[in-house]
């Protein structure tokens, strides 16, 4: 009777141990195969796919590329998160406007700004985007166009401010708001 009762304890502990085993098995390859989360602002914007998940609206076109310049002027941003940041600035540009910035070329303006920017210590802190019901559009020669105004903040050793502009956008033909350029714009 005892060794039957040392049998079935024996047997209750290997069990036991297996299951352990198992389970800390399919624990630690569950998590070598899941991809590492995304954490920053700039990866998570970079990560965006835009063939498959454009911005629906003028507004979130506006909201996108505001995202991205904010990124580009943290001062967290590295090297090849910048160069990508330009590639998917590009990604909203229509093709027009793409033609006249070559990435190459906006990327040494992009570094050539964020030089200035650090030589006169002026900090770039946000951005104040118009409501989404202030989007202005109209038709001209066959296509839609949208605009809309956004300021860009900043901070130096001299006070804050701000710099107005207005976002134009065209409607290309698979009905993606693309942006054909921005011009200065009044504050309010």
């Amino acid at each position: 009777m005892k060794v039957k009762k040392r049998i079935g304890t024996i047997s209750v502990v290997l069990v036991l141990a297996c299951a352990i085993v198992a389970l800390y098995m399919y624990i630690d390859r569950s998590g070598k195969d899941a991809k590492e989360p995304v954490n920053t602002v700039a990866e998570q914007i970079i990560a965006k796919n835009l063939d498959t998940n454009y911005p629906p609206t003028p507004y979130s076109v506006a909201e996108f590329y505001c995202g991205i310049v904010e990124c580009i002027y943290s001062a967290d941003t590295t090297e090849e998160q910048l160069e990508a940041l330009v590639r998917k600035e590009r990604e909203l540009f229509d093709e027009e406007f793409a033609a006249i910035n070559p990435y190459d070329s906006l990327l040494a303006a992009t570094k050539a700004d964020l030089d200035t920017a650090r030589e006169k210590k002026l900090v770039f802190t946000g951005y104040v985007l118009d409501k989404a019901s202030n989007v202005s559009k109209w038709k001209k020669d066959g296509y839609e166009y949208a605009s809309i105004q956004f300021q860009l903040m900043s901070r130096s050793d001299k006070g804050s401010g701000g710099s107005y502009r207005n976002l134009i956008m065209r409607m290309d033909s698979d009905g993606n708001y693309k942006i054909l350029g921005w011009e200065t714009a009044e504050g309010e």
